[in-house]
């Protein structure tokens, strides 16, 4: 015989804790170049051409950063781009307002 009950037991779901990689631009970029300099650096220092790409976006007025993988054409690879994974992508200049070179 079954016995029927009103609130049956869920089991626990998992507490799911972001990849803080997967999730912040910037430690993407500082998990392959781990001599990257602080965000403010980085801003002081922008150039025409370099490993980092810097973007900034208006209408939430966040910068991001992204590793540049080619010139031409313009792809990057990044990280918390729209979601929370890594993304190789072609890129937009659109929102782009410079690099910053590691060397």
């Amino acid at each position: 015989m079954y016995e029927v009950y009103d609130n049956p037991i869920e089991p626990e779901r998992p507490v799911v804790i972001p990849d803080p990689v997967l999730s912040n631009c910037y430690a993407y970029v500082k998990s392959v170049f781990p001599s990257l300099p602080n965000t403010q650096t980085i801003l002081a220092n922008l150039e025409q051409s370099g490993e980092v790409a810097v973007f900034y976006y208006p209408d939430s007025g966040l910068h991001h950063y992204a590793v540049v993988e080619s010139m031409e054409p313009f792809i990057v690879t990044d990280t918390n781009y729209g979601s929370h994974t890594k993304k190789t992508r072609l890129a937009s200049d659109r929102n782009l307002i410079g690099f910053y070179s590691l060397e």
